[in-house]
């Protein structure tokens, strides 16, 4: 079912409703503009930044300098999206455009706090705000948004945003390894189907999927190089920039953002074989987790970096895990294609929405080794229930194997900044004397 019609109000607005909505949008805009230059004018002052930046920076800078041009002028429907569950292969192979509207701005969050309880999760707060003032015009401009209901705030956002958008929910099952589970996700997927074609009037053919896996696979192997080479002993790019990297996909055409990136990654070789490095070797390494990181909030990457810590990865939605993934298929039928991509969208996930997580602790296992990682920063959202009520047993198990780790509890507004800064630094000196110690021992 989908509810909303595109360019709806919630209510009739009285004149003085109607001059406050008025105020809150300029505010909003005037200081989302400012928070990106005040971003983009600190990367300006940096030393040895990857050249190949370039195009997913021009994405970030529309923010401040073009909203309008945020999403390429492709003619296509629209389609928002809120989580990885959503494949958006299929969004593609109506021909159609996807647009991930997670959003990370904190005066945005101000802008739809009205809405919620005090203690809630900011990036749907944030996307509320963008929504209700149409600051950037995306947020309202979708065709349809897809709202998976893989946790409680998402379930009440789709009833918020349906007074704006047209939205679909769609329901991911909690118990995901289970047959009945499985049974009524494969209908949940052919029911986003459905409503793709009713949104677009194309039908997903075969061809079509097929063409479109392949579009997803090229950008899906382009990002495994990246982060490969992520695990060189070398810090090639900052960890900010790596979120970057993956958040530009979230309002690039695929085709586009496969392009920037092979480039950049034959960059990073480059600088590999010229042991060009953003960060000294003394640098401890550091594995981020936890609640998504979306721009323009940085604060964590850029506390962690600015610290002298090198952030080497990270087990994020928002990035290390967004393109990683890939559909298995035996035979190229539509119906094989179809549980395959519904199959990848739940089955690798680690998200600690489902009921079982071993999966989510066995793969920071798995990275702690590969990228060699000295320390972990555990970063969980203010309101973001499911991160911060799996983290006591995961911290345990991190502690019994000698890992060190921080947590950081906050939301996207900049009141923290300074204390949080104190802890980190305090944290990368620990990490730094630990490997000092280490040494001298050996």
């Amino acid at each position: 079912m989908i509810t909303g019609k595109k360019g709806d109000t919630p209510h009739p607005l009285n004149p003085a409703d109607a001059d406050t909505e008025a105020r809150v949008a300029r505010r909003l805009s005037l200081h989302l503009a400012m928070s990106v230059r005040e971003i983009f004018d600190a990367i300006s002052l940096e030393k040895n930044r990857p050249a190949s930046m370039a195009p997913f920076d021009a994405v970030f800078r529309n923010f401040a300098d073009a909203p309008d041009q945020i999403l390429p002028a492709t003619g296509r429907k629209k389609i928002g999206i809120y989580c990885m569950a959503v494949p958006e292969e299929l969004i593609y192979a109506a021909g159609a455009l996807p647009v991930r509207l997670c959003a990370g701005s904190s005066d945005a969050a101000e802008a739809g706090e009205a809405l919620f309880p005090d203690v809630s999760c900011p990036m749907v707060k944030a996307a509320t705000g963008f929504t209700r003032t149409g600051v950037l015009s995306m947020y309202r401009d979708c065709d349809l948004v897809i709202i998976p209901t893989t946790c409680d705030w998402k379930v009440k956002l789709g009833e918020l945003l349906s007074r704006h958008v047209p939205v679909m929910m769609l329901s991911v099952p909690k118990l995901k390894a289970a047959e009945s589970s499985r049974r009524f996700w494969y209908a949940e997927i052919r029911r986003l189907v459905q409503a793709l074609e009713k949104v677009t009037g194309k039908r997903i053919t075969r061809k079509r999927l097929r063409t479109a896996m392949g579009l997803l696979h090229e950008a899906q192997q382009e990002f495994r190089i990246f982060q490969t080479l992520r695990m060189d002993d070398l810090c090639l790019i900052r960890g900010r920039d790596a979120a970057a990297v993956a958040n530009a996909w979230f309002y690039m055409d695929a085709a586009d953002w496969t392009h920037a990136a092979r480039t950049l990654n034959e960059e990073l070789k480059e600088r590999k074989a010229q042991s060009l490095a953003t960060t000294p070797p003394s640098a401890p390494r550091i594995l981020l987790t936890g609640s998504p990181v979306v721009f323009p909030n940085w604060k964590i990457p850029d506390l962690i970096e600015n610290a002298g810590g090198a952030l080497v990865c990270d087990e994020l939605c928002s990035s290390g895990r967004l393109l990683w993934d890939m559909a298995c298929i035996d035979e190229p039928l539509f119906e094989d294609m179809l549980d395959a991509l519904a199959d990848r969208a739940v089955l690798p996930c680690t998200c600690p929405v489902f009921t079982d997580t071993e999966d989510r602790r066995t793969k920071l296992f798995r990275m702690i080794q590969d990228y060699k990682v000295e320390g972990v920063v555990h970063h969980v959202l203010k309101g973001c229930h499911p991160y911060d009520m799996e983290l006591r047993p995961l911290e345990a198990k991190l502690a019994a194997a000698g890992v060190s780790q921080l947590k950081i509890e906050t939301d996207y507004s900049p009141e923290d900044t300074e204390p949080l800064r104190t802890r980190v630094e305090a944290f990368v000196e620990t990490l730094k004397g630990r490997r000092l110690r280490m040494g001298k021992s050996a």
